[in-house]
């Protein structure tokens, strides 16, 4: 469920180890891995080691993760001092955001050190994984930057059949250790809320996994009788805090103001809310992606759930540049500044900009889970929001951060326990 940073074991008494990460050391448990020496490296959860890792692998892993070195701060823009340790005291003011959403050189990158820290002093080294199975690239609607807009008759269109999607969720839970599974689709009528209900009920009922739905803006009842049925999350973007902008990607009639009112019914439902912006959309600015913060803050949600618009073919927006990445990693490290401890992952959008170092930045940027897609290969190359990269190695993450323990599902439990 988690990838940690791997520690070296100094010392061992009994059952007990004393490890060491960089010049910290601390005493865990060793009783739940067979054979530790000293000298080997393990991760650990809770203060008990879960897992050891192969010294390659762990190297490999701490180069992933390592800190980004604080700049000195006598170097810095004596503004850009400041803002930051407002931001240690209070909520920042919109100009402040936009103050940080323009840095550059030197202060972007002590913004994404000061972010990085202050994920590792609330969060520690945990990086959560996720996956997502995308069971359906029909969709009613044409929503100008998406590839599955119904107006794209070159998209060869699948939905799965119920079974075969529990079955592919079963799978990623039992053969591969997920404990968290987004099941997404276009806004497709085909699924029922009565289908919809029976697939997450089967799921239930088959394995021991959490629920994240992303299936568009259906009504409240569906969305109350899937959490009755067991669901225990959605993914569900607002994608803009501006109306008029909204209402540029939204060709049908589609309104903020209704999007805005579906998560505040998700949130009386008690869901686990994942959402947030697309970064980078044509004719968006500055002082829209300040408003995109402060709507994120203010809402509380959960999971923030952004990324770069990515252009598609077949699309109004297919000759329009993309976001930056640049942008993704200052409105991840200014989320995580203004929301210590809430999850941020890495979407693909930002690793199909960037498939070489795109994940390491934004881990080093404040973000702190991933998502993998799971969907069949004979489906997956036809769910094209956006063209997608060739998908990155995913072996390191899965081998060592999927464990059937119950400490892990508990520490999951913990985090979707909603007040």
């Amino acid at each position: 469920m988690c990838l940690t940073i791997p520690a070296k074991v100094v010392k061992i008494h009994g059952n007990k180890a004393v490890i060491k990460q960089g010049d910290v050391q601390k005493t865990i448990s060793i009783k739940a891995v067979s054979e530790v020496t000293v000298g080997d490296w393990v991760l650990y959860m809770s203060d008990i080691a879960v897992q050891k890792v192969d010294k390659k692998d762990a190297k490999e892993i701490l180069e992933l993760l390592e800190h980004v070195q604080k700049t000195d701060p006598d170097t810095l823009d004596p503004q850009f001092v400041k803002i930051i340790k407002n931001s240690k005291e209070r909520p920042l003011e919109k100009e402040e955001i936009e103050y940080l959403l323009k840095c550059e050189g030197r202060e972007a990158e002590a913004l994404f050190s000061e972010a990085d820290m202050m994920r590792r002093a609330n969060i520690n080294d945990f990086f959560c994984i996720h996956g997502i199975i995308e069971f359906s690239n029909y969709c009613i609607n044409d929503c100008a930057y998406c590839g599955l807009r119904k107006e794209n008759a070159t998209i060869k269109r699948y939905r799965m059949p119920i079974d075969e999607i529990v079955e592919t969720v079963d799978e990623a839970v039992r053969g591969k250790g997920y404990k968290l599974i987004v099941l997404q689709s276009g806004d497709d009528p085909y699924y029922t809320k009565e289908k919809l209900v029976e697939m997450v009920k089967k799921i239930k009922e088959k394995t021991r996994v959490f629920i994240f739905m992303s299936i568009g803006q259906r009504d409240y009842e569906t969305y109350k009788e899937l959490r009755e049925a067991g669901a225990n999350g959605v993914l569900f973007r607002f994608e803009s805090s501006n109306p008029d902008l909204f209402k540029k990607i939204h060709k049908n009639g589609k309104d903020l103001k209704t999007r805005i009112e579906h998560l505040k019914f998700m949130k009386e439902l008690n869901y686990f809310i994942a959402s947030g912006s697309i970064i980078g959309l044509p004719g968006q600015t500055i002082s829209d992606l300040a408003d995109d913060i402060i709507t994120m803050r203010e809402n509380k949600f959960d999971m923030i759930s952004m990324g770069p618009f990515v252009p598609c073919k077949h699309t109004p927006f297919e000759n329009d540049n993309p976001g930056t990445e640049e942008m993704n990693l200052k409105m991840i490290s200014i989320l995580r500044l203004e929301m210590k401890d809430t999850k941020i992952p890495v979407v693909t959008a930002l690793e199909t900009l960037d498939p070489v170092n795109g994940r390491k930045n934004a881990i080093q940027a404040g973000a702190n889970s991933l998502m993998f897609n799971l969907t069949p290969e004979k489906y997956a190359e036809h769910y094209e929001i956006y063209k997608r990269k060739e998908a990155l190695n995913t072996r390191m993450w899965e081998k060592y951060g999927l464990y059937n323990t119950d400490e892990s599902y508990k520490m999951l439990e913990e985090k979707l326990t909603l007040d």
